[in-house]
């Protein structure tokens, strides 16, 4: 079941690491009550998980993408 449930994007054939398998499963964790969001107090920690495990990783794909661009870019101008 875990196979296909995945926060990567579709195309990304890179393997996830331990670290992020851990947070993943953290997050699947049914024994939990709900994550819940309070403006006003501490908002629940696993949701600040879950947001700083996306953050990173559009910025891994974000960067990866850029790299990309620009090797393309290089490739056209030699």
């Amino acid at each position: 079941m875990l196979r296909s449930m995945t926060l990567r994007a579709p195309g990304n054939t890179a393997k996830m690491s331990g670290r992020e398998r851990e947070v993943l499963l953290e997050s699947l964790m049914i024994d939990e009550p709900e994550l819940t969001f309070t403006p006003c107090g501490n908002p629940d920690t696993r949701l600040l998980r879950l947001v700083e495990f996306l953050a990173r990783q559009a910025a891994r794909e974000c960067y990866a993408e850029e790299v990309k661009m620009t090797r393309r870019r290089g490739k056209r101008t030699s």
